[in-house]
């Protein structure tokens, strides 16, 4: 069975408190700020990264776009603020603090000083140009930076996106659990002003009762991929939560929006396909 998304996404990895403005050391308050402000290389790296955040502000001419560089800024400055956590698997990294924050603040000032940002939002804008949108469609992110042995302190971010046409919603998650990464998919019909789960599937370590259908497949994956008609945990699925979602999301990867089932799940006349669609069994207690 093919991999979907997830056999081009790897780890998205894009390469610093939650006030976006220039750091002032005569207000600095927490260790990681008087770790940055007592630390000359240090000091110096965050004022380029800053620099270069700005430049990218002032050369940024579309508002929404605008918005959500100052949004993405904002959480990796959140993210860096906790400074390197060493629980679990990273307990035994003997790395410097300062080095660790140094790599993480000049990865930032490369990756803005680069056009990924900006490309992403642009192939984001392109992948639903011919939706009708709505409240559902936008994208939910989460970001942090993933310690040795996983990613060596490289900052991660895993992403649901929603888009919608009319009264549908087609919606698809990635989630890292420590390892192992899983996508998830739904359909979802808007009833009395909220998304209702029709149809679900997963690709990865997921239940071989869940798998999505994939072009391809052979019989073996044929025999048991399917969309689930039967929803049952609603809280493990992507149900899009209107006050939640940014528009775009230049810490989403690019095509997770734009792959072909979500095309056909927005515009066919039904969907999911009848033919690899049928209720799972609800699980055993």
């Amino acid at each position: 069975m093919k991999l979907g998304f997830l056999s081009a996404l790897g780890v998205l990895v894009v390469a610093s408190p939650a006030s976006v403005h220039a750091l002032d050391c005569a207000k600095a308050s927490t260790p990681v700020e008087k770790l940055l402000c007592a630390t000359p290389e240090l000091k110096q790296a965050d004022a380029a990264m800053g620099a270069a955040y700005f430049k990218l502000l002032r050369e940024t001419k579309n508002p929404e776009f605008h918005d959500a560089l100052i949004r993405s800024q904002r959480r990796w400055l959140e993210a860096r603020s906790y400074g390197p956590d060493r629980f679990g698997a990273a307990e035994a990294d003997k790395t410097d603090d300062r080095e660790v924050l140094l790599k993480m603040t000049r990865d930032r000032l490369d990756f803005l000083k680069g056009a990924e940002l900006i490309r992403a939002m642009e192939e984001q804008k392109k992948a639903i140009a011919n939706d009708s949108g709505g409240p559902f469609a936008g994208y939910e992110t989460s970001c942090w930076f993933l310690p040795p042995p996983y990613g060596g302190w490289n900052y991660a971010c895993f992403s649901a996106a929603h888009r919608q046409h009319r009264d549908r919603v087609c919606s698809v998650d990635v989630k890292w659990a420590t390892g192992p990464t899983i996508e998830t998919r739904l359909v979802s019909i808007v009833k009395d002003g909220e998304p209702k789960p029709v149809a679900n599937c997963s690709i990865g370590d997921a239940s071989p009762n869940e798998q999505c259908p994939e072009p391809g497949d052979d019989a073996k994956a044929k025999a048991v991929a399917h969309w689930n008609t039967n929803p049952l945990s609603a809280s493990d699925l992507p149900i899009p939560h209107a006050d939640h979602l940014w528009k775009y999301d230049p810490d989403a990867a690019p095509k997770l929006a734009d792959q072909p089932w979500m095309h056909d799940c927005l515009f066919a006349s039904t969907y999911p396909p009848r033919e690899v669609s049928r209720p799972s069994s609800a699980p055993k207690k």
